[in-house]
């Protein structure tokens, strides 16, 4: 579990004011609510993920095509079906030894077929290319699940609110 210092948590949240500000905790709602003042709105509780990262197969199904792009430390992955319709997708930047996923989205029409998975591995042999051996995510509850299925461990819930 992650701690964090509810001092410095209090004095952030009473001096942020501007509507659209975002503010992350690894804390459960209970704890960070009673810190947060009324413009706050806590969010669905979210969960930050690890894992060792380790080379994994990643070839598209039949009908997809996958494509990569990278810009400095960051690199997306696409599979787009045969007619051109964006499957899946995600995101990873790379940074001192840590790979960072996100955005990690398959499309209702095409779930339930690997594409997740596809995505996932792609970007961890990426991030090793890039000298990254952790990886690290924010999950939502949907979400937890396939990483937890694909080794990814629980290291603290997220309270994600937002000022209104």
């Amino acid at each position: 579990m992650v701690d964090y210092d509810a001092n410095i948590l209090q004095a952030l949240t009473d001096s942020l004011h501007t509507p659209g500000t975002w503010l992350k905790v690894c804390a459960h709602p209970e704890q960070v609510s009673p810190l947060l003042h009324g413009s706050w709105q806590v969010q669905a509780t979210e969960y930050l993920m690890a894992v060792a990262l380790d080379n994994a197969a990643a070839a598209a199904p039949d009908g997809y095509r996958l494509s990569l792009s990278t810009s400095g430390a960051v690199t997306d992955a696409e599979l787009r079906a045969t007619d051109g319709e964006l499957a899946a997708r995600g995101r990873v930047a790379h940074s001192d030894g840590v790979a960072t996923f996100d955005q990690i989205i398959t499309e209702p029409a095409h779930q339930r077929k690997g594409l997740g998975r596809v995505i996932m591995a792609t970007l961890a042999n990426t991030s090793i290319a890039h000298k990254a051996n952790v990886g690290v995510l924010v999950a939502t509850e949907q979400g937890r699940a396939l990483y937890q299925a694909i080794g990814w461990t629980l290291v603290s819930p997220i309270t994600a609110a937002v000022i209104a």
